[in-house]
């Protein structure tokens, strides 16, 4: 079982609600996990010291109304749950195209923690506009999905998103994306060498959302938890 670890926003939502790079945090602060697996810290991060901890079991979110408290949500269950017609709240089927620029490559990755062994596992969504214009037609609407197993060469910090990454961050709080946004094929192609060079990371990418269901399975997460919730 897989518990909310941290949640990755990046360059996504609308006008008024934008996550230009967000990091939700919940990780150490509830119980020690049982049975810890051994763990490798990412390049240039402290190692860890002691048994991992469990995330917060619950949190709350202090947003005025139109912050993007909704907007998130519907982001998270994206991810979970691919797919216009299982959009949160029974919102209509175009709404997640709203939540994109003509220049964005959004992304929304999430962070999942094993409650026995803490290990985890990153799984994410990244999307954009086919020639880099807003169309009605959602054929024009790029999305692909993808996961990790975060280690040496990768984590949810080096999430290969923009030119360069500096991690940890100069400044807590503050993005470590440098330079200019990849576009999809850029960040595809930069998640595909990490996986050559890095096995342990176990890449995988799926583009449709019969087959993304399928693995989330796979690796222990069940999208059916997410449709009773929506």
């Amino acid at each position: 079982m897989y518990e909310l670890s941290r949640v990755r926003l990046y360059s996504i939502g609308p006008a008024g609600a934008r996550y230009a790079d967000t990091v939700l945090d919940l990780r150490g602060v509830g119980r020690a996990v049982p049975e810890p697996a051994p763990a490798q810290a990412e390049f240039f991060e402290e190692e860890p010291v002691g048994p991992p901890r469990r995330p917060a079991p619950a949190g709350v979110l202090f947003l005025e109304n139109g912050g993007g408290k909704s907007v998130l949500l519907k982001l998270i269950f994206s991810v979970m749950l691919p797919g216009h017609r299982n959009t949160l709240g029974g919102a209509s089927s175009g709404v997640l195209r709203k939540f994109l620029l003509a220049d964005d490559c959004g992304h929304v990755a999430l962070e999942w923690q094993h409650t026995l062994t803490g290990e985890t596992v990153v799984v994410g969504k990244v999307s954009e506009w086919r020639g880099r214009q807003v169309s009605h037609d959602p054929r024009k609407f790029a999305e692909a999905w993808y996961s990790f197993r975060p280690g040496p060469g990768l984590s949810l910090d080096s999430l290969p998103v923009a030119e360069s990454t500096t991690v940890p961050a100069p400044v807590e709080g503050a993005s470590g994306a440098r330079g200019r946004r990849r576009t999809m094929k850029g960040f595809r192609d930069a998640l595909t060498d990490a996986g050559k060079f890095y096995l342990h990371l176990d890449v995988h990418w799926e583009e449709t959302h019969e087959r993304w269901t399928e693995h989330l399975g796979e690796l222990g997460l069940d999208p059916e938890l997410f449709r009773y919730q929506r």
